[in-house]
């Protein structure tokens, strides 16, 4: 009796560390399988993609911390992105036109994420080169890449007080409405609103970027050199999740990007300069039905909101219907950005509603 009660916990033992030798040798195997199909990888090189993915991306080395919004560009920094020129002037903006005669009349300002800023395009090439061409009107690009809707108003509110433009332009996705709820965003740190009564209260200033639990620390340290995992990461698109890249908040990013459009009427209001509100469409509405109604759909509501805050307000995306977009996306998409021809849509559009509003 006491022999069999003894080889039992023995039995459950072994049958365990065979369970958990199998699962490691397939796990290896799925390693070895991976690494072999894919001809990017090696068998004997065998990098941390934890530290890959926090990689900043093309141009990004042209950017420095800012302790209100995250990060802003290096005044006066220049380079190249993607074998493009890439340049900011010494007020921080997206260089531009350098080579033609200096615009004049009233300053129009640009506020926005990449697709403003210029992502993938050279500086003639951005939207707002493209305006200062065609109104001849002086445009400074005060896009940055990644910012949200909230990073978007705040750098607003720090620089139209100083520079004074005629006209503001905020340019908008529909992305920039989900990163209002984000603490961290591209492993990088950045400002957040709550909402508080019927306003707003900014959190996480000073920037910080929020730490990880050591159990997540510890899990991406053994797992963190797998192809195979990085491959399941990928595919199921937690790599933001995995990586430490994002951090969300509790707070509603729809009702947040609303009273946004409150603030930023408050700020054009007080410095007594026009404004337009400008929605701009994602790459992923010209070959996804479910993608175009969503992006739709918010970019609708908040622009609703912009007219309620007694905003002038512009949906190109009607502009990119009419030039037939859908038929060759890759002429007016890349890296799903504007290229030159989708920035000069977005120009003339912009162009058309500052005439017809007589500004």
């Amino acid at each position: 009796m006491t022999a069999r009660s003894s080889s039992r916990p023995r039995s459950a033992w072994s049958g365990l560390a065979l369970s958990a030798g199998m699962v490691v040798l397939c796990l290896l195997a799925g390693e070895l399988i991976t690494r072999l199909t894919d001809p990017g990888e090696s068998l004997w090189h065998w990098p941390y993609y934890a530290v890959m993915a926090s990689q900043p991306s093309p141009g990004e080395t042209l950017y420095a911390y800012d302790p209100t919004l995250g990060w802003t560009p290096v005044p006066g920094s220049s380079g190249a992105m993607l074998g493009k020129p890439f340049s900011f002037t010494a007020e921080g903006t997206r260089a531009q036109n350098r080579d033609r005669p200096p615009a004049t009349g009233p300053l129009i300002m640009a506020f926005g994420d990449s697709m403003t800023e210029g992502f993938a395009v050279g500086n003639d090439e951005t939207w707002p080169a493209h305006l200062e061409r065609l109104t001849g009107r002086r445009v400074l690009n005060a896009g940055v890449r990644g910012y949200g809707l909230d990073q978007i108003v705040l750098r607003a509110e720090r620089l139209v007080p100083e520079i004074k433009p005629s006209t503001v332009v905020l340019a908008f996705i529909a992305d920039d409405i989900v990163r209002t709820a984000l603490a961290v965003r591209d492993a990088k740190g950045k400002p957040y609103f709550v909402l508080e009564g019927d306003g707003l209260a900014l959190r996480n200033v000073p920037v910080q970027v929020a730490g990880r639990s050591p159990l997540m620390t510890a899990a991406q340290h053994l797992l963190g050199y797998s192809h195979l995992f990085d491959l399941i990461v990928n595919r199921l698109g937690v790599q933001q999740f995995w990586y430490g890249r994002e951090v969300a908040t509790d707070a509603d990013p729809f009702i947040v990007s609303c009273r946004l459009m409150d603030r930023f009427a408050a700020l054009v209001t007080h410095e007594h300069a026009n404004a337009l509100v400008v929605a701009l469409p994602e790459q992923g509405v010209f070959f996804d039905a479910k993608a175009a109604a969503g992006q739709q759909g918010a970019l609708t509501e908040l622009l609703g909101c912009a007219v309620k805050a007694g905003l002038a307000t512009l949906d190109t995306r009607a502009a990119f219907e009419k030039e037939d977009v859908g038929h060759d996306v890759d002429a007016y998409y890349a890296m799903m950005h504007f290229t030159d021809r989708g920035n000069a849509i977005v120009a003339r559009s912009i162009a058309a509603a500052l005439a017809g509003s007589k500004e």
